[in-house]
């Protein structure tokens, strides 16, 4: 398995907080985020940033930018940047809840636009998996069970709860 959030992790501490503090002031200044600040939780939003490495901010900030976009503004507004995320109808509530999953969704949707930038979305079960363990990486597993409980039952759901047990438990 691919170790997605090592790609992200550096050694030098000197300048994180100050791409941390820039990210937050960029992205919430999106007209794009408009919407997260009406009619969202901010707090998933704020969690997810202060659990990114700041290597990956920084790229979120310059080269990759990443936009959410709630799906019935779509064909709103143009033109989008390469990497949105849609998000639809039943995660815009979960969005709006204080339910920690919420933040575990908002870390699988950026794992998944980080492994379509790197050509690994070829297999749909997989980079789900791939995503889930980014998520788990971060230290966002609790909140990743409590969404992916949260889902429909089906064999991807089972398949995909196996490996973020096999996954979280690997050390004990």
């Amino acid at each position: 398995m691919m170790n997605l959030i090592q790609k992200f992790l550096s050694k030098d501490k000197k300048s994180k907080a100050h791409i941390r503090k820039n990210f937050i002031s960029y992205f919430y200044s999106l007209p794009e985020h408009k919407w997260i600040l009406e009619n969202c939780n901010r707090d998933h939003f704020d969690k997810l940033i202060a659990h990114l490495p700041a290597n990956l901010l920084e790229i979120m900030m310059t080269k990759n930018p990443v936009v959410f976009v709630p799906s019935d503004e779509l064909g709103q507004k143009s033109p989008w940047v390469t990497n949105t995320i849609v998000v639809f109808p039943e995660f815009q509530k979960l969005l709006q809840s204080d339910r920690k999953s919420a933040v575990a969704y908002l870390a699988h949707e950026v794992a998944f636009v980080l492994l379509e930038l790197e050509g690994m979305t070829n297999n749909q079960i997989i980079a789900e998996v791939e995503a889930d363990k980014f998520v788990s990486d971060l230290g966002l597993t609790f909140e990743l069970e409590e969404l992916l409980l949260m889902l429909d039952e089906t064999i991807e759901k089972r398949l995909r709860l196996t490996y973020l047990t096999i996954n979280h438990f690997k050390d004990y």
